[in-house]
């Protein structure tokens, strides 16, 4: 088992420097002069020259990359020219906050998604079944930005509950006020995610029901809970944690249009005011923390399949 996951691991930390050269290298690809791009074109070529020398342009491509390079392998991603902070402490601020609407979602989608997917393969083909697929396909093509606004109009304009459309100022130094402004967001991920996953977990159960082993297991005189809980529910699961790891990161990309809606200074809004500022060591940066996310929670994932079916091998 160590060995398998230290080999994991490596992989996982080669698949981050390749993705380190795809980031840097994209931004090579940019048309134009990144300095001219962020001053403008009334810039004086004095003002171009000193904020070149400043963002390290006036270097070699190669040489530049390794010192941002250096600087990230010790947390270091530089200097934002949008917010004149450290780029690291500045995604750092933002991720305390969408990292909890995230979890939050996922949580919440799993808890919801699971035993209505359990459900609706138990009732296969009944109306039960259809009503379950009809409503978690109406959760996957509705919109995210327009079941925001729904839930605003919903939520706060016609019933008037006191939930705050947007995030506070204070942040965090008022957990209340915080977590009632992430009731809406949350609530508005948690539909498109659990519709996908009632959807995964439904397919998964079917098909375990069918195996020979969960005949042999009711031919055994086994209860239909027994055979459901112990004996195909876990190799049901299988397919629902690699979607759950990749919804993970994917929901940190998702991100950003809920956060648009909901006024959440997020890791969301940071990337998009960051692409408008052509700031570019913070696109960077961004970028960078998006892929560790998925390169790591993809890494655990394969932990976890051989945790959960004895068949993986650690060879």
């Amino acid at each position: 088992m160590l060995a398998y996951a230290l080999r994991r691991l490596f992989l996982a930390l080669v698949t981050l420097w390749l993705a380190t050269l795809l980031v840097f290298g994209a931004l090579l690809l940019i048309p134009g002069n990144p300095a001219t791009t962020i001053l403008g074109i009334n810039a004086t070529p004095e003002a171009v020259a000193a904020l070149e020398a400043r963002l390290g342009l006036d270097k070699p491509p190669l040489e530049r990359y390794l010192h941002w390079l250096g600087g990230a392998v010790r947390g270091d991603l530089g200097q934002s020219i949008r917010y004149n902070l450290p780029v690291s402490k500045l995604i750092g601020s933002r991720l305390l906050i969408t990292l909890p609407i995230v979890a939050f979602s996922l949580l919440l989608a799993t808890l919801v998604s699971v035993p209505l997917g359990i459900l609706a393969a138990r009732r296969s083909g009944t109306w039960v079944d259809v009503g379950i697929s009809v409503g978690a396909l109406l959760g996957i093509v509705l919109p995210s930005f327009w079941v925001g606004l729904m839930l605003i109009y919903v939520f706060i304009v016609w019933l008037k509950l006191p939930l705050p459309s947007s995030f506070p100022i204070g942040g965090w130094r008022v957990p209340a006020q915080a977590l009632a402004a992430m009731v809406l967001p949350v609530l508005t991920i948690t539909l498109a995610r659990a519709s996908l996953l009632v959807r995964m977990v439904r397919g998964s159960i079917l098909e375990v029901l069918h195996q020979d082993y969960v005949r042999t297991a009711r031919a055994k005189g086994l209860s239909e809970r027994v055979v459901l809980y112990k004996h195909a529910l876990r190799n049901a699961a299988l397919p629902v944690v690699t979607v759950l790891g990749l919804e993970f990161a994917q929901l940190l990309i998702a991100a950003v249009i809920v956060e648009t809606v909901f006024g959440i200074p997020g890791l969301g809004a940071l990337s998009l005011t960051a692409i408008s500022a052509r700031d570019f060591p913070l696109v960077q940066g961004v970028v960078l923390t998006l892929a560790a996310f998925i390169v790591g929670l993809n890494l655990l994932v394969d932990l976890l399949y051989g945790l959960l079916d004895p068949r993986v091998s650690y060879q």
